[in-house]
């Protein structure tokens, strides 16, 4: 084959929504001679193959078929598939796009493990894309050994070609739901090969809200189920039966046949479709689906699965009604700076979303359940499969950093402790206190953290998460560490790291090479100092800030005056005895000219970070001025204005009076 890789893009009324996807494509640093992309338009009507002809008419290797409308995208990618000559092989959506360096990644990683298939690191773009399997690196891996896997079933992959022709793999043609999975499935079976790009964000999966999606229509449960009956058909032609087998069939069990009686769309349904849904559910479990399978679902789905198995669907929507009410409250205790490491102790308390009370928990003899209304309780299956105890020794407290600018999504390590508190006669709530441990250095899967960074605390409890944005609540003995600080990272100069809540009052850390902040940790209650060192100055500035135990060089500059001098600054923690940590800036000026007036800085040449310190040095005497922000000294200005118009109105008063 003459190309290293075949993109193939199914394109359907997206209009000008294509050119984002488009622009990715051309931005590879893959040369453009060593890949091609096939847009197989699906009969648009709205200009969509217009506007890619005219756009790709001089583009190398870059090409539009044009089909009567099939209306769902198999038949496309299959006609892009036929059409490869690409060694490897990737789909992708015409609204989604491309990180720079995602082709080059690919290809590299396929052809050094030798890998049948290779999974992108994905970022979603309102809605969400799998987490835990780019957590650490992968080669070599089946869907046998390594069930993550099974976490991320869409097709926005790279395939290495020969390995889909020989194994015939095809997409299903028509209006198929859960056509990705009807191919990925076998896929996964028959690959002897898996790897993963953990590193670097490949794919960036987008839910444009500007032109629909058919993957977002309500389904029909009849057309829906009847998809995941077919790939049970599946699981049952490619495997043989035992373990394994039951494992791939409680997959989509719980995900897709389970999970449409839960949640709030479930619970909106109109009468009639949810008693199609209900019926159309228990028939495929009674028939598919032996009840041995229930015991590879975790605690929660067995509880939808009884309900379910018992026919009384008045119980199947009062148990999604109690688990759409879970919820957790996340408040932030405190911090902690330990080197390049800042610690952030929370608590998290599983509520009620609906009215934030404390979710209580029932204890019967050595049980514990979850507090389901008594009819549900009352049906002894049910009852059974709402035992919670086993499952509240396992519970966790998560938390995940993101970064949208970068597309990462990590996992923060975080440690916690249960704590059990009674609420009454045989009944108590639940209190996780832990440490939140952001390593800035090594954070983002041994990278740096650096950017703008947000987190969201999980309590995982039975198979049901409750996820909350880190900080929205804090108690006021908190704040006291919460200061920036200097981070080393890989010898590189020191990166300001600054802890800080957005106007939704969540956590939200920055770690900024360029030192943008650094006049904001200038306090205003403190006055830097100058005095006289021999035949120089020494500047001291009091900074709120955490420097650590060992001093931090920094590049001074006092420029003004057609003089530059540059210097060192020394930034070190001084003890004061106050509740915040307070660190100062000292920088010995042996060389500042006799006379003139510098404004200081901090910084390389080329992007010196003022610090609205006015530095001034005369024959007798010298001193140092601190500035206003620009801000203040507008809000400044135009209150002694105001002044001065109301003293001279009250002035004008006086005079008519007398």
């Amino acid at each position: 084959m003459s190309m290293d890789v075949t993109v193939v893009i199914p394109v359907h009324n997206t209009g000008r929504g294509v050119l984002e996807g488009l622009e990715s494509l051309r931005s590879q640093t893959l040369p453009r001679s060593r890949f091609e992309v096939i847009y197989v338009d699906d009969g648009s009507t709205d200009g969509t193959g217009e506007l890619l002809d005219a756009e790709l008419a001089a583009e190398e290797n870059f090409s539009v078929v044009h089909i009567e409308n099939s209306g769902w995208p198999g038949r496309p990618r299959n006609i892009g598939m036929d059409r490869a000559r690409g060694e490897f092989l990737l789909f992708m959506d015409d609204d989604d796009h491309l990180g720079t360096e995602a082709l080059e990644r690919l290809v590299a990683k396929a052809r050094e493990d030798s890998a049948d298939i290779v999974v992108g690191r994905m970022a979603g773009i309102g809605r969400r894309a799998p987490r835990e399997i780019f957590q650490k690196p992968l080669s070599g891996g089946t869907v046998r050994a390594n069930r993550l896997l099974l976490s991320t079933l869409t097709v926005h992959k790279l395939f290495r070609t020969e390995f889909l022709r020989a194994h015939g793999l095809r997409f299903p043609e028509g209006r198929v739901r859960l056509e990705d999975h009807m191919f990925m499935l076998p896929a996964y079976l028959r690959a002897r090969s898996v790897s993963v790009v953990h590193d670097y964000t490949c794919y960036y999966w987008v839910r444009h809200k500007d032109f629909g999606n058919i993957s977002f229509a309500t389904p029909d449960p009849a057309d829906y189920l009847g998809s995941v009956e077919r790939i049970i058909d599946i699981i049952e032609a490619e495997t043989e039966p035992g373990e394994f087998q039951d494992t791939l069939i409680a997959q989509w069990y719980r995900s897709k046949l389970l999970g449409q009686v839960q949640g709030a769309k479930y619970l909106q349904l109109p009468q009639a479709t949810a008693d199609t849904l209900h019926n159309v559910a228990h028939s495929l479990v009674r028939r598919r689906i032996p009840e041995r399978v229930d015991a590879r679902l975790n605690p929660f789905a067995r509880l939808r699965a009884a309900a379910l198995r018992t026919g009384r669907f008045d119980l199947v929507r009062r148990i999604a009604e109690f688990e759409l009410d879970l919820a957790q409250r996340t408040t932030v205790t405190g911090y902690r700076w330990d080197g390049a490491t800042l610690s952030v102790d929370v608590e998290s308390t599983l509520v009620r979303a609906s009215d934030q009370r404390p979710l209580e928990f029932v204890r019967s003899g050595g049980s514990v359940h979850w507090d389901l209304p008594p009819e549900a309780l009352a049906e002894p299956p049910v009852r059974h499969a709402a035992e919670v105890g086993a499952a509240l020794d396992r519970i966790k407290l998560r938390t995940f950093a993101r970064n949208k600018e970068l597309g990462a999504d990590v996992t923060v390590p975080t440690s916690f402790t249960r704590v059990e508190e009674p609420a009454g006669a045989d009944r108590f709530t639940v209190r996780l206190r832990g440490t939140v441990e952001l390593d800035m250095a090594h954070g983002n899967l041994g990278s740096p953290l650096l950017g703008r960074w947000w987190f969201v605390s999980r309590v995982e409890l039975g198979g049901v998460s409750c996820d909350r944005p880190l900080g929205p609540l804090r108690s006021l003995g908190a704040e006291a560490g919460r200061v920036p600080a200097f981070v080393r990272v890989d010898g590189a100069p020191p990166v300001l790291v600054t802890p800080a809540y957005n106007r939704k009052g969540h956590l939200v850390v920055t770690a900024d090479p360029t030192w943008r902040k650094f006049a904001s940790l200038i306090p205003t209650k403190e006055r830097p100092a100058l005095v006289r060192n021999g035949d120089g100055l020494r500047l001291r500035i009091p900074l709120a800030l955490h420097a650590g135990d060992e001093p931090v060089d920094l590049p001074l500059r006092l420029v003004g005056d057609g003089a530059n001098v540059a210097g060192t600054a020394s930034v070190r923690t001084e003890p004061t005895g106050a509740a915040r940590p307070h660190a100062v800036l000292t920088a010995d000026l042996p060389a500042v000219p006799r006379q003139g007036r510098w404004q200081v800085a901090v910084g390389p040449a080329e992007r010196p970070v003022p610090l609205r310190i006015l530095l001034s040095r005369g024959l007798i005497r010298c001193s140092v001025t601190v500035q206003r922000p620009p801000r203040l000294r507008a809000l400044a200005g135009r209150l002694h204005r105001a002044l001065r118009r109301r003293a001279g109105r009250l002035a004008r008063a006086a005079g008519l009076l007398r």
